[in-house]
């Protein structure tokens, strides 16, 4: 058999296979089936989804993360000297966070230390004058003693014709003058014993100067100290650029921010989405900076809305009313730590109400 003989044998057994082979089916025909039995499929699963879950979540975009922040400021004027931080820098309780200069609260520490010394010598001076003043009624009183017997002698002596009367009247003026004078002492020792407080016993630092004294050292040391100013608790700080050195800064005025303790959310949920609502019902939290759900529970409900905290609430009593629905806040407390979510950033809250829903169906 030549070649040519040969190709065309193998070309007529290759029609002929062709021609038993079953036909080409197209990509429409192979999806057919699958489609067939998916789709019901799949129209049934979300069916079945929605019947176990509806109504069990209620969700609000209108949600938020909160922090904690408390305003850094000082609690006496001064001029900055020193800052320890940088912006949005961790600290811990008790880190140096700026000073301020302390050389006025120094000059005001030396002159309390004076003060304390000088109302000390005060009143131990005091105690000293009472105790002379004692000592004049003890000699006052015996002169008393002696001017009467001495009158009394005179006066017999001028009647017995021994002595003159003007002698006589002498002794008595003298002894008259003796009296006096113990009143006048008595007086004395009445001033000096206020002096001392109104008490013999009491010791030097118990006197009410001394202690007024004291006083005064104590807030001179307490505005020392204020002059390096610490922080209040663990967290980072904000805003720290505002503040520079040789800034004059006055008492309680805001300087910067410490943001602490664990973040938050607050979910403003509509009225009618609180019927099944309770504490401590799961939430999930969807934050955009996090690539992962976050797990929270409900921890509080606002005392109410936030149109009724207003500076001016609105007046509802026209007769123009229109009813809008208002929302709660709710505050959902993280259930792990989620040490990078900032104040502020916007969250989508989603809260599990199976619990609370399933019980009043039960009743």
């Amino acid at each position: 058999m030549s070649d040519a003989e040969g190709y065309q044998a193998i070309a007529e057994a290759e029609q002929e296979a062709a021609s038993h082979r079953p036909p080409e089916r197209s990509l429409g025909q192979k999806l057919r089936l699958p489609l067939m039995l998916g789709g019901p499929l799949a129209v049934v699963a979300i069916v079945a989804y929605f019947v176990l879950t509806g109504g069990r979540f209620e969700s609000t975009d209108d949600a938020y993360v909160q922090a904690a922040r408390a305003a850094i400021s000082p609690s006496i004027d001064g001029r900055v000297i020193e800052i320890d931080v940088k912006e949005n820098q961790q600290v811990r309780k008790g880190q140096v966070l700026f000073k301020l200069d302390p050389a006025d609260h120094q000059v005001a520490l030396a002159q309390a230390e004076a003060a304390l010394a000088a109302a000390r010598f005060e009143t131990q001076g005091s105690q000293a004058v009472y105790g002379q003043r004692q000592a004049d009624l003890a000699a006052a009183q015996e002169t008393v003693i002696y001017t009467e017997r001495e009158a009394a002698r005179q006066k017999s002596l001028a009647a017995a014709g021994v002595s003159t009367q003007a002698q006589a009247d002498q002794a008595a003026h003298e002894a008259e003058q003796a009296r006096r004078q113990i009143a006048v002492v008595r007086q004395q020792i009445a001033s000096a014993l206020a002096d001392i407080g109104g008490r013999t016993d009491m010791a030097a630092d118990q006197h009410p100067k001394v202690m007024q004294a004291k006083a005064q050292l104590d807030r001179a040391k307490l505005n020392l100290s204020y002059a390096t100013i610490v922080a209040p608790a663990d967290g980072v700080v904000a805003k720290v650029e505002q503040l520079q050195v040789g800034n004059r800064v006055s008492a309680s005025q805001t300087l910067f921010w410490l943001i602490s303790g664990q973040p938050w959310i607050e979910a403003n949920f509509k009225e009618d989405q609180l019927a099944h609502m309770r504490v401590g019902q799961p939430a999930t939290i969807k934050v955009d900076a996090y690539d992962h759900d976050l797990k929270a529970h409900v921890a509080s409900f606002s005392p109410g809305t936030g149109s009724s905290f207003a500076l001016l609430p609105p007046e509802n009593a026209t007769g123009n009313w229109v009813k809008v629905v208002q929302r709660l806040p709710v505050r959902l407390v993280l259930d792990e730590a989620a040490p990078h979510l900032s104040g502020g950033l916007s969250a989508k809250a989603i809260v599990d109400i199976r619990s609370a829903k399933t019980a009043a169906a039960a009743r």
